[in-house]
């Protein structure tokens, strides 16, 4: 049965196992966390002062993780405009959807990431994906939220992550 504009404008976005993007999003916060004052001159000292702070999945080591976002870094700007950036590896990272995480880091000090609108990044998202298709939704979803200008301004408040959580839940689909 073909779907109006209407209802198809109104259904929640989803990923390739029909999980809603912002449910899927939510999930990977609240298994993941919020870190406050990530330095470093340049992107790839932010990259590895955040990787050292983070909480892993035991099945994720800490060097290869920074390593990879740095090399995914050097392949092209992570950075997506309006002060964020989303780093993030080629590769899976988390051995299954259950222990896949989205952390925020934000930085102690605005960073030149070469974003496309120029402007410097304050904020991180850090995305340990189960696969292609729950990482493409993943960051779809962050790129979707970023492009909303209320949610930009509540993430220039530096929330926590139950404030985070909190914030996702209560999104219309």
């Amino acid at each position: 049965m073909k779907q109006s504009a209407e209802q198809k404008d109104d259904a929640p976005k989803v990923d390739g196992s029909g999980i809603p993007k912002k449910t899927l999003v939510c999930s990977l916060m609240e298994n993941g966390d919020v870190y406050y004052n990530i330095q470093g001159g340049s992107a790839e000292e932010a990259i590895s002062s955040f990787a050292k702070v983070l909480r892993l999945p035991k099945s994720v080591d800490r060097t290869a993780l920074k390593n990879a976002l740095i090399e995914r870094e050097g392949l092209g700007t992570t950075a997506i405009g309006e002060g964020f950036a989303i780093p993030h590896s080629r590769k899976q990272e988390a051995a299954s959807e259950e222990s896949a995480i989205m952390a925020i880091g934000y930085l102690d000090t605005p960073l030149d990431w070469g974003a496309p609108d120029g402007k410097p990044v304050t904020t991180l998202f850090l995305i340990l994906s189960a696969g292609v298709q729950h990482h493409l939704s993943a960051l779809s979803g962050i790129a979707c939220l970023i492009g909303k200008k209320e949610f930009r301004s509540f993430m220039a408040k530096r929330p926590s992550k139950k404030e985070l959580v909190e914030y996702l839940k209560n999104l219309p689909c």
